[in-house]
């Protein structure tokens, strides 16, 4: 195609190649797209075109055609407003961009209007020609922007099939992760990242708040998790950076104690965007986040996990200082009404001016306090911690005397016992699974009968896909713990071992309370009633050496 010479033009070379869209598939079509090729082709066609002199090469890698909100694109634009340049040059329609809107809006009115000739060479387009199809140029920017929409489209089911999988795909670890060298869909435990995690779950057992926490990394300067993945080498970038250097934060730490991918589940899914030129973020219902267990090594023991979210959850007031939470917030209630019970000081008088005074600290109802109802019972401070102590160390003795008996009985039909009743769970589970699967082929044909109408439908769908996922993950898990047993790892008793630690108890802890205390009941006359953890366990551990009595005496 031989050029108008009556017009000398400057040119701006235009390359472009996203992975999203696809362009680096593999054999001829990575070969084909990639920029050296495209350079290469553009600038052999423009040896026969003396009218056009080379003034830039743009190139965008990595970016998407489906907006034109790119940096060297708009950098060439400011070069036309400028008068830098009035011609570009593409080797085809698909590499300017695939939005058939946006393209055509370019190529029919900013273009001319800014006297800018434009080129696609394998397109074989010139603006300058009158005799090009505005018809074929229109067609071709509907065929590239429909390919985008349909790879959009199977990205989007790709990325859908591997989270429910179980295998990662976001583009950074979480902090205390990093992706493994063989498998990027793979999370491994970073050591010293999962350390950090680790702390920081212990300093809020211990009743530090998040603010607290993130204080006291910053005093042992422990790099926050962007500059962390700086430091390694990662391209982080996130919108929560507000200073030069980011450093730990309240909400930061939060995030990573109400993460459950710590225990290692997979939760993904939880956000996506209208359509594949709509790029605005929207959070989908949690119903809809795709959830994956047991997919990569646990940092964070689950039971651990459960109960930092049970004693963030609660009403926990902070002392005046504001830096931690009572030794039991969050933990005394009401044995009346079932209210939280609320600390309170009361001082003596002072005798002298430079007297410290008497302090009496109690617990009092938050219903009868507010003027609800209720008694005005009350305990004191005092009474409370020594009662708790002491019930708290019997408590964890009888425990480790039922572990003692268990460790003198027959370990194998321990594990026997245990395996029937994960397979009796399995059995009702997969029961609950076939029905919830039958009700849900029923369903279809009661709309197709016309018996359902659509949103009928589609909420018994939601209720039974549901159910049929709930079925296949406790199946999973049941399968899970056959499968420790079969290891002669009984899943049943690691519950123990948290009563270990702590048995020689000295003093009462926050982090003791919160690992074996569920609450503590009051009542009338100093009358406390404590409500433990892992009853459910004592309680199987319990049947377990009564049968195996009455084993002994038959």
């Amino acid at each position: 195609m031989e050029g108008n010479f009556s017009k000398k033009y400057n040119g701006a070379i235009y390359l472009r190649l996203s992975k999203e869209d696809g362009d680096v598939a593999a054999g001829s079509k990575l070969e084909s797209n990639s920029i050296s090729n495209q350079k290469n082709l553009v600038q052999d066609y423009l040896k026969s075109q003396k009218d056009i002199e080379v003034v830039s090469i743009r190139i965008d890698d990595g970016y998407s055609g489906v907006d034109f909100n790119r940096p060297e694109f708009q950098a060439m634009m400011k070069d036309i407003r400028d008068r830098k340049i009035d011609c570009v040059i593409v080797k085809d329609l698909s590499r300017f961009g695939r939005n058939y809107i946006e393209t055509g809006r370019y190529l029919e009115k900013i273009f001319p209007i800014l006297g800018v000739r434009f080129i696609a060479v394998n397109d074989n387009y010139d603006s300058i020609n009158e005799d090009n199809s505005g018809i074929v140029t229109a067609f071709k920017n509907l065929v590239n922007d429909s390919y985008l929409r349909d790879l959009s489209v199977k990205i989007r089911s790709n990325l859908e099939t591997k989270r429910k999988k179980g295998e990662f795909t976001g583009a950074f670890a979480a902090y205390g992760y990093r992706k493994s060298e063989t498998n990027k869909n793979q999370l491994v435990v970073d050591e010293f990242a999962a350390g950090v995690v680790r702390d920081i779950f212990n300093m809020k057992l211990r009743g530090m708040s998040p603010g607290s926490i993130a204080d006291k990394l910053n005093e042992s300067h422990i790099l926050s998790p962007m500059e962390y993945k700086t430091s390694m080498g990662e391209n982080f970038r996130t919108s929560f950076k507000t200073n030069k250097k980011a450093k730990w934060a309240a909400n930061t730490v939060m995030r990573i104690l109400e993460d459950e991918v710590y225990t290692g589940v997979l939760l993904q899914g939880k956000r996506t965007t209208p359509n594949h030129k709509i790029k605005k973020i929207e959070i989908k219902d949690k119903k809809d986040w795709i959830r994956a267990s047991n997919t990569h090594e646990a940092v964070i023991d689950r039971f651990y996990y459960d109960t930092i979210q049970r004693i963030m959850e609660r009403e926990t007031r902070r002392p005046p200082s504001g830096k931690g939470i009572y030794l039991l917030g969050g933990l005394i209630y009401c044995g009346d009404c079932g209210a939280p019970m609320i600390h309170k000081v009361c001082k003596g008088r002072k005798k002298h001016k430079d007297d410290i005074p008497n302090e009496y600290v109690y617990y009092v109802c938050k219903t009868n306090k507010e003027g609800k109802g209720c008694s005005g019972h009350r305990i004191s401070e005092k009474v409370l911690f020594d009662t708790v102590f002491k019930e708290l160390k019997y408590h964890i003795r009888t425990v480790l005397d039922v572990e003692d008996i268990l460790s003198q009985m027959d370990k194998v039909p321990l594990n026997e016992m245990q395996a029937r009743k994960l397979n009796a769970h399995i059995v009702y589970k997969q029961e609950e699974l076939m029905k919830a699967t039958k009700l849900k082929a029923g369903i279809y044909e009661d709309f197709r009968n016309g018996i359902l109408d659509l949103e009928e439908y589609q909420s018994f769908k939601s209720e039974f896909n549901n159910r049929i996922k709930e079925a296949k993950e406790a199946i999973g898990l049941y399968n899970n713990e056959k499968k420790k047993l079969a290891n002669n790892k009984n899943p049943k008793y690691e519950w123990m071992e948290y009563f270990r630690k702590y048995k020689e108890l000295k003093e009462l802890t926050r982090e003791a309370a919160a690992i074996f205390i569920d609450r503590i009941l009051i009542y009338e006359g100093n009358r406390i009633k404590i409500r433990y953890t892992f009853r459910d366990q004592l309680k199987d551990s319990t049947e377990y050496i009564t049968a195996g009595a009455r084993k002994e005496a038959i």
